[in-house]
């Protein structure tokens, strides 16, 4: 038998939530911590009633590490990076209720420059004066008693959090962004600099306020897929390095198939894992990075309108292919998605003799 690690791990979203438990993710959830610690100790309770045997969690899409949550916490600021980032240059948060919640589009829309910008003093602009003073207040308060885990953090691991360059930027100017990447314009060049240095920035402020280390980084750049490796080694990589430089080990994600930027990753300093789905080939990352740990998602077909039959072919394709490396599978389970599908994974690796067991998160 293969001495590989390998596990599955699912999370549940928002949307999903709400229609099945009748939580309900309001300004206040996201804006005032008490709130939000009191809603998380009854969503963990009832997504543990709902798959006792199952490692299924509510850990923000995979951003937040089991390990990392296996004692009292209390978040502050707990959203999105690049939300917080847009809301901080000029957009409004949107607070849905039943979903995750967004910004007004595009608030550097109709800039050319970055002018005024690149000389921010960060902690006396809103939102981050208001999260820093959240952050003084429940440490002084609770920091006996929880963890304190500040924004563009998730877990008590001190691994950061960030949005990608690519996915930042199409979050505050735009579509416009893919055009003027073609362009190779100068204003992209600067925009992505800005972006790396801002988030650097900004993790630093908070982690000192939250008395963190910082260890390590994930980068969450949803729509890298969508740039070619010329533009990705030529005006991704040189920010996206520096930001590295300044944080840490970095796990990678790119939301879609991604098999034509795999070589342009051998460029990544400091690469601690990979994050990829939507039919990214194992093999070819294995061609690459032989023993990196890997967190592959299934296609979103298989996890939309698939069987368990079909889920079950892809995981013991994605086992043989991954060799004898780290691997995890997992999966965001949102509205209208099958859940026997989805729960197929966990069943087709414990048949191959691959089992986790669900622990208690905070």
């Amino acid at each position: 038998m293969s001495t590989a690690r390998i596990s599955a791990l699912g999370s549940v979203s928002f949307g999903w939530l709400h229609q099945q438990g009748g939580f309900v993710f309001d300004e206040p959830f996201f804006l005032e911590p008490r709130k939000r610690l009191e809603t998380e100790r009854r969503i963990h309770a009832f997504v543990a009633k709902r798959f006792p045997d199952f490692p299924v969690y509510n850990i923000e899409a995979h951003l937040v590490q089991v390990t990392g949550r296996q004692r009292p916490v209390i978040l502050v600021g707990g959203l999105q990076p690049n939300l917080i980032l847009g809301a901080a240059v000029g957009a409004e948060f949107v607070f849905y209720g039943d979903k995750d919640p967004d910004i007004t589009p595009a608030p550097l829309a109709d800039r050319r420059n970055l002018d005024g910008l690149c000389d921010l003093d960060w902690a006396n602009v809103w939102p981050i004066s208001v999260f820093l003073d959240q952050v003084r207040t429940v440490r002084e308060a609770w920091g006996s008693e929880f963890a304190i885990i500040p924004p563009f953090f998730w877990d008590t691991t001190g691994r950061a959090t960030v949005h990608g360059i690519v996915t930042t930027a199409q979050k505050l100017v735009g579509e416009r962004l893919f055009l003027e990447i073609a362009d190779g314009s100068p204003f992209v060049r600067e925009l992505f600099q800005w972006i790396s240095d801002s988030y650097a920035k900004l993790i630093r402020l908070f982690a000192d306020a939250a008395g963190m280390q910082i260890t390590g980084l994930h980068v969450g750049d949803c729509s890298l897929c969508m740039v070619g490796p010329g533009p990705f080694k030529e005006l991704v990589l040189p920010p996206l390095n520096e930001l590295i430089r300044r944080t840490g080990r970095v796990r990678l994600h790119s939301c879609g198939f991604s098999n034509h930027l795999l070589d342009a990753f051998r460029g990544v300093e400091n690469l601690a894992a990979l994050n990829v789905g939507s039919g990214t080939s194992v093999s070819k990352i294995r061609e690459r990075f032989p023993s990196i740990p890997v967190d592959l998602l299934p296609p979103v077909d298989l996890v939309t309108t698939g069987t368990p039959d079909a889920m079950d072919a892809w995981v013991r394709r994605s086992v043989d292919e991954n060799g004898e490396g780290e691997l995890e599978l997992q999966y965001h389970l949102d509205l209208g998605q099958p859940e026997e599908t989805c729960f197929q994974i966990h069943r087709t690796l414990d048949s191959l003799g691959y089992s986790a067991r669900r622990v208690d998160i905070y």
